[in-house]
């Protein structure tokens, strides 16, 4: 007891979360700096209706990508991976450095504003030289973030946490990895958007390879775009796996997770090679299951990217969403697990199986080509593969996991359950309006615009929770991971939060 009469806290009980991250800058804490993060990007993504509207951005699979708009949306993803860094290093419990933590926090603000401020005015390359290198000095936060992130990734490992011997916790460091190599493909194709064949080595590599300059260009530029998405993806997977109850699941949930997880990081080592391969040299990934003279077939990298980073997500998380209701003290303390279950099932449905089906049946859709039967339909696609499946779903799936750790009890229902219901209204808007009604104003339109607000609505109230709710941040965790005997120890894992999950 103290003098006071009150309480001391136990041995095990800890000290304030949400610190600082450097004694200096008292003000700057892991959740003040999330909170800005997804403020800043929510007023971001409404100015995309403008800037990128996604009824004319790329109107057809076969249309040159319009620059502006592609460098305008890096401001955005930049934000999200960001985020996901700090997410991970949060869930994961890494117990990284003070200097590593602050490098990462303040990382974060300098890529998400430099690269966003950078990509309002950076429509031409070269040209817009300002805008341009405002939006690069953005890029290399990014860089020391990744590095940084890998460091501390390093440093969970050396302090051997039960977080860092899992199969998740090696996925998070294959995708940040990855990441890294599709940021420095990214340097690449820059330097040669920019200086075109200069330095000679660049004209010499692009000879050596049987290509020219620009061809290599595209080919980073592809395999960049390509990595970065999906293996940003599989680092918000692998901390979303983690925390819903990686550690603590058993029988089948834990045998699925497990298989789940392994498939992941074999996708992640797979593609990598890949699309390294493909960006530096002439060779184009094969594709199978091939008919009507090869119009019809899937890409190999998407049969990897589909199957084993994806599909082996899906197997991962499901088991372990679904079996924490009878668990959890109420079932609305549930919905958002069961939410980012299911906002993946949507990436599931729109990347993979309906990205499948169209490769497979080209002789209609014609990858939009003008006079194609199904043109109007995979014109409809390229919006609902990418920036609902690849882009929208992964950034739902993020801040779920962040409302996980931001919003206080009486928040995460409407959240999770708000996020289900749009994520179920753009499967069924977006099926709807590829395979059925391709009008631009129909009924799939209709639906899907439902969805998306509904979306909005989550995203939204997660922020107002971070403000307003009694939530729990931190960064580093301070608390013990396992008990003596090496079994964690579930509930001490969360006796700090007041809505612990514990029943």
């Amino acid at each position: 007891m103290d003098r006071d009469g009150s309480q001391l806290p136990g041995p095990r009980e800890e000290a304030p979360i949400d610190t600082a991250v450097a004694p200096r800058l008292a003000w700057v804490t892991p959740r003040r700096v999330i909170l800005f993060v997804l403020a800043w990007l929510a007023a971001f993504s409404l100015g995309s209706i403008a800037i990128s509207n996604p009824f004319a951005s790329e109107p057809s699979a076969t249309a040159t990508p319009n620059y502006w708009h592609v460098m305008y949306l890096h401001g955005l993803l930049i934000g999200m991976v960001g985020l996901m860094a700090l997410l991970a290093l949060e869930v994961f419990e890494t117990r990284c450095s003070p200097h590593v933590r602050a490098g990462i926090v303040l990382g974060v603000v300098g890529a998400t504003v430099l690269a966003a401020a950078g990509g309002i005015f950076d429509r031409v390359a070269p040209g817009d030289e300002a805008a341009m290198w405002t939006q690069i000095a953005g890029f290399f936060f990014l860089d020391e973030i990744l590095v940084l992130l890998l460091v501390g990734f390093w440093q969970g490992w050396r302090a051997k946490l039960p977080s860092s011997r899992t199969l998740a916790y090696g996925a998070g460091v294959l995708a940040s990895g990855s990441m890294l190599l599709a940021a420095v493909m990214g340097h690449l194709a820059g330097w040669i958007l920019e200086f075109h064949s200069h330095p000679f080595l660049i004209s010499d590599w692009a000879r050596w390879a049987g290509e020219d300059w620009q061809t290599l260009r595209d080919s980073l530029i592809g395999s960049h775009s390509h990595e970065m998405a999906v293996a940003s993806m599989a680092l918000a997977l692998s901390a979303g796996v983690y925390r819903f109850g990686y550690l603590s699941a058993s029988g089948v949930a834990r045998h699925l997770s497990r298989v789940g997880m392994a498939m992941v990081g074999v996708g992640i080592v797979w593609m990598t090679g890949l699309y390294v391969a493909m960006a530096v040299t002439d060779w184009v990934v094969p594709s199978y299951f091939t008919s009507a003279h090869g119009t019809n077939g899937i890409a190999g990298d998407d049969l990897v990217t589909g199957i084993f980073v994806m599909g082996g997500g899906l197997l991962a998380l499901w088991p372990l969403a679904a079996r924490l209701p009878a668990k959890l003290r109420s079932v609305a303390g549930a919905t958002i697990p069961l939410a980012a279950a299911w906002a993946w099932t949507g990436i599931i449905a729109g990347v993979v199986i309906g990205g499948y089906w169209i490769e497979e049946s080209e002789t209609f859709f014609g990858v939009g080509a003008k006079g194609s039967p199904g043109a109007a339909n995979d014109n409809v696609f390229v919006w609902i593969h990418q920036d609902i499946g690849l882009f929208l779903l992964p950034a739902l799936f993020t801040i779920l996991l962040l409302a996980d750790r931001l919003a206080g009890r009486r928040y995460r229902g409407p959240i999770g359950w708000s996020a289900i219901a749009g994520v179920t209204m753009l499967l069924v808007g977006g099926g709807v309006w590829v395979f059925a009604d391709p009008a631009k104003f129909g009924p799939g339109y209709v639906l899907s615009t439902i969805g998306l607000v509904l979306v909005a609505g989550s995203i939204g109230l997660t922020m107002v929770s971070g403000l307003l709710g009694d939530g729990s941040l931190r960064l580093i965790p301070r608390r013990r991971h396992a008990s003596p005997s090496g079994t964690p120890d579930e509930r001490q894992e969360d006796r700090h939060r007041p809505d612990s999950r514990a029943a």
